[in-house]
């Protein structure tokens, strides 16, 4: 495993890092089973995987069901191997007023301790999902800040990040310059967030971290498991096989390479419901970078249909 400093902190974070939404609710594309979430016991044994092949960074949040208390039962014993990056619960009420904004926050910081069993969460984040309330939260955004540096203070955080679901909000977080990193969606298929977003925040020394590098399974073979109304996506997915060689012989390697190949990516969070899934994000962690040619022929396969790379608007949980 190769590591990566995020940003302007002292965390040297390893390049693949641990996505756990699967682990704590149903998610992703269905491929023929009832449910998609592993048994808790294949949940441990996962964990535990991860930290033995040297992923660092596990990602999670309050609002992935059970996720942070089988994190907590799993891996509290060993603690000390790991760096913890949660999200607290977004408000979904508008108009909400920014002191009650406040105690939730808080309370969430206080549930995600319990949650995981530990003294400390490495990396807080928020969980920017609601766009209308995301520009409310923006006028009073010191607020925002204050609280999350007053659980900085009592010691229950050591770094605060942003997860963003809009560019606007991504450059209103680096230009505030208070932000520890910035978490974002970027694949083969979704680069809206290359030309501006990743250079700036890398520039503004914030640490950026990746999601979505498989675009929620749509780079993987679960493509074939896409309903008729994605079958574009499908196709385009299958496509893909003219890119790969010897280096890269599955399509999640190529996807997850392509995204390690930027230089101002700090680590790229990889959901895994299976060990065969992780064993094989993790393996792209080797110090080998694709070919320059087959990296531009990558560029190029950039999707601009909104309907297509934002997985919130596919139907599908």
């Amino acid at each position: 495993m190769k590591y990566r400093t995020l940003g302007k902190t002292e965390l040297s974070v390893s390049e693949v890092g641990l996505g756990t939404v699967e682990l704590g609710i149903d998610y992703g594309i269905r491929t023929g089973l009832e449910s998609n979430q592993p048994p808790e016991a294949d949940a441990v044994s996962l964990l535990n995987r991860a930290i033995d092949c040297g992923v660092n960074l596990i990602d999670t949040a309050a609002a992935y069901g059970t996720s942070e208390e089988i994190i907590g039962r799993s891996l509290h014993t060993r603690r000390d191997e790991f760096f913890l990056a949660t999200k607290s619960l977004h408000w979904s009420d508008k108009g909400l007023p920014i002191t009650e904004v406040r105690e939730r926050i808080s309370a969430s910081i206080d549930q995600s301790l319990r949650h995981l069993k530990t003294d400390v969460i490495d990396l807080i984040q928020i969980h920017g999902r609601d766009v209308p309330i995301l520009e409310t939260m923006m006028i009073d955004e010191g607020d925002v800040f204050d609280e999350l540096s007053r659980a900085r203070q009592a010691g229950k955080v050591r770094y605060i990040g942003y997860s963003s679901y809009s560019a606007l909000a991504s450059m209103k977080i680096i230009e505030n310059g208070n932000w520890d990193s910035l978490q974002i969606a970027y694949n083969i298929f979704d680069q809206r967030n290359a030309a501006a977003v990743i250079p700036e925040a890398h520039k503004a020394g914030m640490g950026v971290i990746i999601r979505s590098a498989l675009l929620k399974g749509a780079l993987s073979d679960k493509a074939d498991h896409l309903p008729d109304h994605l079958a574009e996506l499908t196709v385009r997915s299958r496509a893909l096989g003219d890119l790969l060689d010897g280096n890269t012989p599955t399509v999640p390697q190529l996807a997850l390479r392509f995204v390690l190949d930027n230089p101002q990516v700090s680590s790229v969070i990889v959901g895994a419901d299976r060990t065969e899934y992780l064993d094989e994000a993790v393996s792209v962690s080797d110090g080998i970078r694709l070919p320059a040619s087959l990296y531009q022929r990558a560029i190029k396969l950039a999707i601009d249909d909104p309907e297509l790379i934002n997985p919130a608007t596919w139907g599908i949980p």
